[in-house]
This record gives structure tokens, C-alpha cells and sequence, in this order.
């Protein structure tokens, strides 16, 4: 019986997640179809301000389906707690993976950085940063940046604009591989894409 309650405690906790999304789906619309009302009554201040809570609403969606992106376990490693923080226009999303003493470290970089990002991994590439090294991963352009004897890293170039991070400072580029090519890269694309 106790199995049982540990299993009904889980689906409860997944249908509220469930329940919340829903809702929040629901605020959004009702927000959007608020500000459309107030811009035909000719209160362009009221519109403007049910607008600005449509978008954020919809970005809050946005954010959350990506979170459940982000896998409890890849490749043998297990996901710690994911760090989300966002401002000025730009989302940071964090998880550490971890497995017998060896820690990954997995960002996610959306909004007006990530592009940014792409650009100065590809300018630190063409000055030597790095093994200089592209290869490609579930259809997405994989930048190695590893450094001979140091840190690990991998920035994937994402179709939607956002750039992935993939680090660790405790395995070789050659033992970080396995885990790029698992991590579900082009679904958490796809979760991101306008």
C-alpha cells in the first residue's frame, strides 16, 4: 500500500502541474482577448497594459513547456534542481547533471543573449578558441570548445535562436560527447520555436 500512495502522490503532482498550465493558458487568453475589447472602446492605456500581461503570460507558457524539456536523466547521469531566471529580455535556464563524482553542467540561453552568444562562439572559433571543431547533432550545428587539458564545452547553435551549453570540468571532450548526443536537443528546440 505504500507503493500506492507514493504512485497517486506522483500522478497528483503531475496533473496540478498539468492543472497549472491549463490555467495559465486560460489567464493568458483571457488577457489577449481583453486588451482586443479595450483597443475597440478606444482605451489605447487599458489595451497596452492587458498586452504587456498577454506577452508576459504567453513567454511564462513558453517557459514552462521548455522546463519539461529538460530530462530527470541523460545518459546515466541524473538532473539536479533546474535554476530559471529571466530579465531584460533574456532567459537563463540551468541544470547540473551528475553520475559517479562527474558533474555536466547544461544552460540554456534564450532571447536577446543567445543569438549573441552564437555570434562570439563563432568569432572565438576563428580566433583559436577552443578545438575549433563543428560537428552536428540531431540536425543542430555543434560548436566544441573544449580546451586541450581543461574544461569540456559544447555550445549547440539552436534553430530558434537560443544556444545551449554543455560543460563539465571533470570529463574529456571524448567523454562529454555521449551525453551532446543523447540530451534531447532538437525537442528542446522545437519547444522553443515562435
Amino acid at each position: 500500500m505504500k507503493g500506492t500512495g507514493i504512485i497517486i502522490g506522483t500522478v497528483a503532482i503531475m496533473l496540478s502541474g498539468t492543472q497549472a498550465m491549463a490555467q495559465s493558458a486560460e489567464e493568458a487568453a483571457t488577457a489577449c482577448q481583453e486588451a482586443a475589447r479595450l483597443i475597440a472602446e478606444d482605451d489605447l492605456v487599458g489595451a497596452l497594459d492587458e498586452a504587456k500581461w498577454c506577452v508576459e503570460s504567453l513567454q511564462q507558457l513558453r517557459q514552462q513547456a521548455t522546463l519539461t524539456v529538460f530530462p530527470d536523466a541523460v545518459a546515466g547521469f541524473e538532473g539536479g534542481e533546474i535554476d530559471n531566471q529571466s530579465a531584460m529580455g533574456m532567459t537563463i535556464i540551468e541544470r547540473r547533471y551528475s553520475s559517479d563524482g562527474n558533474d555536466i553542467a547544461v544552460s540554456l540561453t534564450t532571447g536577446v543573449a543567445g543569438g549573441g552568444l552564437a555570434a562570439l562562439a563563432q568569432l572565438g572559433m576563428g580566433m583559436g578558441a577552443g578545438s575549433g571543431k563543428k560537428i552536428r547533432v540531431q540536425k543542430r550545428t555543434v560548436l566544441d570548445m573544449s580546451e586541450g587539458g581543461g574544461e569540456a564545452q559544447f555550445m549547440v547553435q539552436l534553430k530558434s535562436g537560443g544556444m545551449l551549453t554543455i560543460s563539465s570540468s571533470d570529463l574529456s571532450s571524448e567523454e562529454l560527447l555521449p551525453f551532446v548526443k543523447a540530451f534531447p536537443i532538437a525537442e528542446l528546440d522545437d519547444a522553443l520555436e515562435p
